[in-house]
Order: structure tokens, then C-alpha cells, then sequence
């Protein structure tokens, strides 16, 4: 009796599963592509990770991102100060932030949601970032209007009030790379302190108007990462939790060198 030929194709739930697992593979991918990018913010890496990265169980606050709603990258320091990453350069290991609240396209909203100076870059800060800043702003509400060459008036372009309804004039003061008491006038009070790295505030900031000074505000203020003060140690134990995609000796003989100002 003769036997029939041996069927040599695969079975069909062989190559159902075959798809879906590739589909998976695929998509797992995309993801993990996903993960490492946020906007305009691509490839971000050692030492900063993007939350909720499954890749990279160790949190570090200082070096972790999150990805906001409208697709920003966004770093948050010194308990709840938050700054839209605008760029970072591992090859000079700097990283350019501004403040959340500063909106280039809306001249009347645009005001830093929190004050941020020389000082805050010690002594918590210092073992993750230095600065690299060229002026300090001065956001300032007066009673009175002040006459000096210096002062940028915010009033004619915005509507501006008190909680209590009452107008006042604010200002802004570029006061070069160290804000000190007496750049304020005896009429005025500051409302915050804010860093900027853009050149145009710091060579003619003073002959800018409002409207020109915000965009330049929009720049942000770059800072240098890596591991300051004898944070060695920090520094491998940091680069450990990247596993095989980071060199820790290369990296850490890069990030750990002694800081002074």
C-alpha cells in the first residue's frame, strides 16, 4: 500500500505565532527607541535617563528626565523647580535649561516659576552641575516708575496688577554675572532671581526691549554636568546602572575631575 506524501509546510498556528512575535519584536524596538528620546531630545544617555525607562533601574534626581505632555524633555531640580531641557552636549558635558513659565510666544505671561541664582549651585547642586551662566535677571515690581537706562519696562506692554487689583510698574534688570542689593531701586521689590546664558542679554541686554529681552530669555542658561567634588565613587556606581552601554572607567575618568570657580 502506498503512503502519501509527507506534508513539509508549517503548520498554521506555527506561523501565527511566528507573526505576532515578530510584530512584538518590532514594537518592543520602537519603544526602547521611544524611551531615549523626548521631542527634540534625542539619544539621551549616561548619566541622564528618561523616566520610566525600564532599561535603568537606578533613579538619580539630578540626571533624570521626564517627558511631558506636550512632548518636552523637562528636568526638575532643587525640589520642584522645573526647566524645559533646550539642548545637551556630551562632549563638553553641558546642558542648556529655562525656566518653565518663560513663554516666548506670550510677552504678558512669560515669568520664571521659581528664582534660581549663583547660589543655588551649592552646595546640594554643586556635586551634579556648575554653573556656566553669563547674567543674572532681576524681575522687579515697583511703586513708582523708575527712570534708568537699565531698567526694561514690562508695564507698557502687559496690564500689570496686584492680588489686590492695584497696577504697578514691573521691570527687568540684566545685572550682569552677580545680582547684588543695590542694582534695585528704593521703590522696587524683587520678584525673582533668574540666570541667563544668552549673549545678546549679557553685551546689550540693557538696550533690549521687552519684547526682544524675552526671546533672548528663551535661551536659557547652560549649565555644566558630571561629578563634582570628589563624587568619583557616585560617578561608577552611577554608570554601573547603564550595564554594558556605558564604559564607567572612560566615563568617570571624563565626569570625575576637581571644579573651581
Amino acid at each position: 500500500m502506498a503512503l502519501a506524501p509527507r506534508d513539509n509546510k508549517p503548520p498554521l498556528l506555527f506561523l501565527l505565532l511566528l507573526i505576532l512575535f515578530s510584530v512584538t519584536c518590532s514594537y518592543g524596538n520602537q519603544n526602547q527607541q521611544f524611551i531615549n528620546s523626548c521631542g527634540d531630545i534625542h539619544n539621551i544617555s549616561f548619566p541622564f535617563q528618561l523616566q520610566g525607562d525600564p532599561s535603568n533601574t537606578c533613579n538619580d534626581s539630578f540626571y533624570t528626565l521626564s517627558c511631558d505632555e506636550n512632548n518636552r524633555t523637562v528636568l526638575s531640580l532643587l525640589s520642584g523647580k522645573y526647566y524645559y531641557v533646550q539642548s545637551i552636549n556630551y562632549t563638553d558635558n553641558s546642558i542648556r535649561l529655562v525656566d518653565v513659565g518663560i513663554q516666548t510666544n506670550n510677552i504678558c505671561s512669560s515669568f520664571p516659576l521659581s528664582s534660581f541664582s549663583r547660589s543655588d549651585f551649592s552646595p546640594v547642586l554643586f556635586i551634579a552641575y556648575s554653573s556656566s551662566y553669563r547674567s543674572s535677571v532681576l524681575f522687579l515690581s515697583c511703586e513708582k516708575p523708575v527712570q534708568s537706562p537699565t531698567y526694561i519696562n514690562r508695564t507698557r506692554y502687559c496690564n500689570t496688577k496686584d492680588d489686590s487689583g492695584n497696577g504697578y510698574y514691573s521691570y527687568v534688570v540684566a545685572a550682569g554675572d552677580d545680582a547684588r542689593v543695590w542694582d534695585i531701586a528704593d521703590s522696587c521689590l524683587l520678584e525673582v532671581s533668574y540666570i541667563s546664558s544668552s549673549p545678546a542679554i549679557s553685551e546689550r541686554g540693557w538696550n533690549l526691549s521687552w519684547l526682544d529681552f524675552n526671546k533672548e530669555l528663551g535661551y536659557g542658561f547652560v549649565a555644566r554636568f558630571g561629578y563634582y567634588g570628589g563624587e568619583c565613587n557616585r560617578c561608577k556606581e552611577r554608570a554601573s546602572c547603564f550595564g554594558n552601554s556605558v564604559n564607567v572607567t572612560a566615563v568617570c575618568d571624563v565626569s570625575c575631575f576637581s571644579y573651581s570657580e
